[in-house]
């Protein structure tokens, strides 16, 4: 499970996002879709998801806590 993570974008602006913190519910990397999703957690208006296409993303790091079944 990601807790943390910083996207550096080709614009060279930077973003961080961690799970708690402004509504963070999950973030999640899927390589082959080329996208990173941020989960926020659900409020009245909806659900909001953040989509990062890769193919923007200069560099990016992230910290990742293990599952209970990891460890």
């Amino acid at each position: 499970m990601i807790d943390r993570i910083e996207v550096s974008m080709i614009n060279e602006s930077v973003h961080n996002f961690r799970k708690g913190e402004f509504g963070v519910e999950s973030i999640k990397i899927y390589e082959k879709r080329g996208l990173i999703e941020i989960i926020y957690a659900s409020q009245e208006t909806g659900t909001k998801n953040v989509l990062i296409p890769l193919q923007n993303v200069e560099k990016c790091e992230f910290t990742r806590k293990p599952d209970s079944k990891d460890v």
